[in-house]
């Protein structure tokens, strides 16, 4: 994969041991941890784009004091509103690339223009399998942030030890990484799947009796 890199604008070699360093951190994070910390990290994106936003739109209308206010401000929104719209924001993500892939397997361009009043049969389908996507996502959300953050995080291993000079061995190691990775988040979402279960069933049942022999 370090051809891929290649494209990345190129960084001192002095600091190779301190990129590598991070991205490796970064990456185990990601891959073991990826499902716990998805929604703090598009908050933290979310507040920076609120942040640029704020700081773009108080630059016209009061100078530098009110840039940084209503910059503070759009950061704080934005950190909020991805918060709460990561989940549906990655499900409609993955919808939309289920809806083009059918749009492309008939043959069909998924551009807004190719879009008529009276949709295709083809578009039919698109739109139901879209909407099937869609549904899937929103219940099996935390599986699939699992998995794909097990394989950015693997993605980033492998691009830090790039930099730490494992070569392909990195690639390796990252692969190992992905599918560890990934068993760990499952086993950690079932497990408190599992005991969530464990806690309603006690308040609508009551907690479970031990009986005793005499």
């Amino acid at each position: 994969m370090a051809s891929l890199y290649a494209m990345i604008p190129s960084i001192p070699a002095g600091i190779y041991p301190y990129v590598g360093g991070l991205a490796l951190a970064m990456g185990l994070l990601l891959a073991f941890f990826g499902e716990s910390v998805f929604k703090m990290i598009t908050s933290v994106i979310g507040a920076i784009l609120g942040a640029i936003l704020g700081f773009a739109f108080g630059a016209s209308l009061g100078g530098v004091l009110g840039s940084f206010i209503v910059a503070f401000i759009g950061a704080v929104i934005g950190g909020i509103l991805f918060f709460y719209v990561a989940e549906a924001g990655l499900a409609l993500l993955i919808a939309y690339f289920a809806f083009t892939g059918i749009l492309h397997l008939f043959g069909v361009s998924a551009s807004v223009s190719s879009i008529s009043s009276q949709p295709s049969v083809a578009q039919i389908i698109a739109l139901i399998a879209g909407f099937a996507v869609f549904m899937l996502s929103i219940i099996f959300f935390t599986d699939i942030v699992a998995v794909i953050t097990a394989v950015a995080g693997g993605i980033m291993v492998d691009y830090g030890l790039t930099y730490l000079n494992f070569g392909t061995s990195g690639t390796i190691i990252s692969v190992v990484v992905i599918v560890v990775g990934m068993v760990y988040q499952f086993t950690r979402i079932r497990a408190r799947k599992s005991m969530k279960d464990k806690i309603i069933g006690e308040k609508i049942y009551g907690p479970p009796s031990s009986s005793t022999e005499e």
